[in-house]
């Protein structure tokens, strides 16, 4: 076990003269990088080009349906296989569609209220601005 006096910068090989890193501008880095990779989709960056992008995202992803395309697997096991799952897509599908439509029909109602939201935060900007150039006048 080591002695409480070695730092962990030592014990992993980093120099103490490297050990002076900007933390706060590593962790935005990083995080710049992770919204720009498009993996937080929970974050955003709050730009124009940014809230068109996780709109057209939003619009083709949307419509959630059991319907899907099936694979053909190479060999006999596909040829076999394919009619099975197609009968067993069609046995399912009674199951499955309810809740797909349910989830279509959330998804665009909540389209529809980001937009509305949208359309209201871009009037109230435009109010603040309209009052902020009257409170400043000559």
């Amino acid at each position: 076990m080591p002695s409480d006096d070695v730092k962990n910068g030592d014990s992993a090989g980093i120099s103490s003269s490297s050990s002076e890193v900007d933390v706060e501008e590593l962790f935005r880095a990083l995080r710049e990088e992770v919204r720009r990779s498009g993996a937080d989709p929970g974050s955003f960056g709050g730009d124009e080009g940014d809230r068109r992008a996780a709109r057209a995202e939003a619009e083709r992803l949307w419509p959630v349906s059991a319907d899907r395309s099936l694979r053909l697997r190479p060999g006999w096991r596909g040829g076999v296989g394919m009619p099975v799952k197609w009968i067993l897509r069609k046995l399912q599908r009674w199951y499955v569609e309810p809740l797909a439509y349910d989830q279509r029909s959330f998804n665009a109602a909540t389209l529809r209220l980001i937009d509305d939201l949208q359309e209201q935060v871009d009037r109230l900007r435009a109010e603040l601005a309209a009052a902020k150039g009257e409170t400043e006048g000559p």
